[in-house]
């Protein structure tokens, strides 16, 4: 088992217990009603692992997945760097023609990461350039 400490979205300490169970009908039903341990029900959330190469789409950084986000409070568009999700970003020039969520030639790019002229996942980024060489130091070892 592994414990660890958290800062959640509403800002208090959370605890993180990993465990496995054994086949996906067992998952899915304490997925479905949780644990009970000494009298206390707890909620249970599936764990999805990530690497360094990992993308988290709430707040555009490296090192995580949606799945695992806890920073509500730090939303980043990946197109922007604006505080919304990438799925609302959205042109604010009268008769832009972009969908929500895409970039267009009106959109000034800026990473959230180095505040260049490039979107969050650019191959160019010095920081996804970082996630990429860490994920292959970690599989080295």
């Amino acid at each position: 088992m592994k414990d660890v400490q958290k800062q959640t979205a509403e800002e208090t300490k959370a605890s993180l217990v990993v465990f496995a169970v054994k086949g996906s009908k067992m998952a899915k039903n304490v997925l479905k009603r949780g644990l009970t341990a000494a009298g206390i029900k707890y909620n249970v959330e599936m764990f999805v692992n990530a690497e360094p190469v990992s993308f988290c789409g709430i707040y555009s950084r490296w090192g995580h997945v949606n799945a695992n986000c806890w920073s509500l409070k730090m939303l980043a568009c990946m197109l922007c760097g604006g505080r919304h999700l990438t799925k609302d970003h959205k042109c604010n020039v009268v008769g832009c023609k972009a969908n929500a969520d895409q970039n267009c030639a009106y959109n000034v790019d800026e990473c959230v990461h180095c505040e260049r002229n490039h979107i969050a996942k650019a191959n160019c980024c010095v920081k996804k350039q970082e996630a990429i060489e860490m994920a292959r130091d970690e599989r080295r070892t």
